[in-house]
């Protein structure tokens, strides 16, 4: 059962990215370049201390793949990464991220991994306060259930476990909310400028 539940949680990971692939290319998702770029340095430090701490495998294998498609049309498609706070933020996070590989500890690591997540994370919902049509509401609606089932298919129920789907869960619930906030009048240009 543990293992149906970690293959849905992994199918539910990558098929939220197709609707998120089509609305960046119909123009109507706008993703942020530095929170994408973040999110696929992570994927791969989720991955692997998935792998060691006998995490939800499958559903962090999914929070690899997606981020860097969406990383790569971004560059093209997205909004971000030239405003001062951008990069701030990137170098914020790129220091938290050389920090977890001098650190030592599983619980530590996550805890940057999580901190940096964090700051891809503000950038987006900083994009969604200017205008909330720039997200795709459903992918983030999907990321909600791969992150459900990613709790439901872990073994081992702990820290290190538990707090990347948690995660996951609340800020792609969170972000969905954001979607139904209504825009600015001129969120267009405001939109370009971050």
């Amino acid at each position: 059962m543990k293992e149906a539940l970690a293959v849905a949680a992994l199918i539910a990971s990558l098929s939220a990215n197709i609707p998120y692939v089509f609305e960046i290319l119909k123009g109507q998702a706008r993703p942020e370049r530095i929170s994408w770029l973040l999110w696929t340095l992570l994927g791969g430090t989720y991955f692997f201390s998935a792998v060691f701490e006998d995490g939800a495998i499958l559903m962090t294998f999914g929070e690899l793949i997606g981020p860097g498609i969406i990383l790569l049309l971004s560059l093209k498609y997205g909004v971000g990464g030239k405003s001062r706070f951008d990069i701030y933020s990137l170098v914020l996070a790129l220091a938290a991220f050389v920090l977890l590989f001098v650190l030592e500890g599983v619980l530590v690591s996550l805890l940057l991994a999580l901190f940096i997540d964090g700051i891809g994370a503000t950038l987006t919902i900083r994009k969604l306060t200017i205008d909330p049509t720039s997200e795709s509401r459903s992918f983030w609606a999907i990321a909600v259930l791969s992150g459900v089932l990613g709790l439901m298919s872990l073994t081992t129920y702990n820290a290190e476990t538990v707090l990347f789907p948690l995660y996951v869960v609340l800020l792609s619930v969170f972000i969905v909310y954001k979607t139904y906030s209504k825009p600015s009048n001129k969120h267009q240009q405001k939109i370009d400028r971050i």
